[in-house]
């Protein structure tokens, strides 16, 4: 695709000399800059957010992490981020950001990180399409926009672990002795309800069956409905008329699915979370249904003794970002930063947000909760290391399932996986091919619709 008649007017106009890059195939900002070797210390990003009533146009590393409490210090509390802001360069694509400040109507603010540079990559108006120039004569471009100092450096991010005290963080006081503390002794700490642990009963009783689950289920109503909604759907295919709990889980949905997902709910209600957000409840269950029966697909594919319980791997996939909900339930006004911050930085993982905000993260505090709670081995497994490639814990199948998958379900843009590389040394010591991975997601999104429904249930 030819470069934007703006931007090669705009460049050429100024007297400077520039070279373009696209790729064949875009997929995302970040993946086709690496696919084209374009260095991300050398690659700057641009952003809008408003302020103050007046949308302003950021421009920082892309490697970066933009800092809110920094943005705060210069605009005050007033701002929010305009993630629908569509371009008003006409022959570019409208959720591009071009960082000229020659076609742009809107006050520009510049990391001071960014003029460091010998060299700048920047958008070119199109999906895959990028631009060099010389670092220079990009700062001589931006003597006019204000200069500032609003991100972290990568290099300082990617340092932190849940050991450090996070220093440097707007939140530093909240280190993990104390919010390991506060996990251990807060009287906000939900315990396990009552219907949790008779399922976790059933999942252990070698006898148990769908009379002993229908039972359990029918002590909540709204649980009940939603096992009965489920079943009444056109997507399982059932003729005949469901007449009770019973009849739903063992004709139509079995014990393993209403098990599971009845857990699933009921630990979800003990736990108080906003619905919106990156991490709120909307996103959290939607990404936690797809990855639960991702998992569960990918399981099918192993073949011989290495295959893990479908159960619980389908267990390990609803619950492994359970510590997201602990967060939010815990600190709510950390949480709501944390899911701005993660609206902002979207190539950042989220443990390494958590970590610079809190000095702790939600794979470290969700597995305490399970620990408290005595849940299996095997889901804690998922819920500590589901970031992890390099650890041999002896339940490491189950978390590098969880891995999988919800790096193949970045591919379609769902959760909060910033890689869809599928490790090979992980896919090996699974069982699993490239192929089977990618048949296991066909079948995913053949299933869009269902999941969807099952997920918009969890939530209510």
């Amino acid at each position: 695709m030819p470069l934007a008649e703006s931007i090669n007017n705009e460049l050429i106009g100024k007297g400077i000399e520039f070279e373009y890059f696209e790729t064949e195939s875009p997929y995302s900002f970040y993946h086709d800059a690496k696919k084209l070797g374009i260095p991300l210390d050398k690659l700057v990003r641009a952003t809008v957010i408003e302020a103050h009533g007046q949308h302003r146009l950021l421009i920082l590393r892309a490697e970066d992490l933009l800092d809110f409490s920094s943005l705060d210090d210069i605009y005050g509390k007033s701002i929010t981020i305009s993630s629908n802001y569509k371009t008003t360069v006409s022959d570019c694509d409208p959720e591009s950001r071009i960082p000229l400040p020659g076609l742009q109507k809107m006050e520009i603010l510049v990391d001071r990180a960014v003029m460091d540079s010998n060299v700048v990559y920047f958008d070119a108006g199109s999906k895959g399409a990028f631009i060099r120039i010389d670092g220079q004569e990009f700062k001589d471009l931006h003597q006019e926009s204000i200069l500032g100092d609003f991100s972290c450096p990568a290099e300082q991010l990617y340092n932190i672990s849940y050991s450090d005290e996070a220093e440097g963080s707007s939140l530093k006081s909240f280190t993990p002795k104390r919010i390991k503390q506060r996990v251990d002794e807060t009287l906000d700490l939900p315990a396990m309800p009552a219907i949790a642990q008779e399922v976790m009963r059933l999942r252990i009783d070698p006898n148990a069956g769908a009379k002993e689950l229908a039972k359990v289920v029918s002590q909540d109503p709204s649980l009940a409905a939603q096992v009965v909604s489920w079943a009444s759907s056109p997507y399982y295919g059932y003729q005949g008329k469901i007449d009770s709990i019973e009849t739903a889980i063992s004709r139509v949905l079995g014990f393993d699915l209403v098990l599971n997902l009845a857990l699933g709910i009921s630990v979800g209600k003990s736990l108080n979370v906003s619905i919106n957000g990156p991490l709120g409840l909307n996103s959290y269950w939607k990404q936690s249904v797809y990855a639960a029966t991702l998992a569960e697909k990918l399981c099918s594919f192993i073949r011989g003794k290495n295959r893990p319980q479908r159960g619980l791997v389908y267990l390990a996939g609803l619950l492994h970002n359970f510590g997201q909900l602990l967060l939010g339930h815990l600190f709510p006004p950390q949480y709501y930063l944390i899911n701005r911050y993660v609206e902002m930085n979207p190539h950042i993982p989220v443990v390494q947000i958590e970590r610079y905000l809190l000095g702790i993260s939600h794979v470290e505090i969700g597995a305490w909760l399970m620990e408290s709670w005595n849940m299996p081995e095997e889901l804690i497994a998922a819920v500590r290391w589901h970031h992890q490639e390099d650890q041999g814990d002896e339940n490491a199948i189950y978390s590098n399932i969880v891995l999988i998958a919800n790096r193949l379900l970045n591919r379609i843009d769902i959760g909060d996986s910033t890689q869809i590389i599928l490790p090979e040394k992980i896919m090996g010591m699974v069982g699993i091919v490239e192929d089977d991975a990618f048949k296991a997601l066909d079948l995913i999104v053949e299933e869009e619709i269902e999941l969807n429904a099952i997920a918009q249930q969890m939530v209510a």
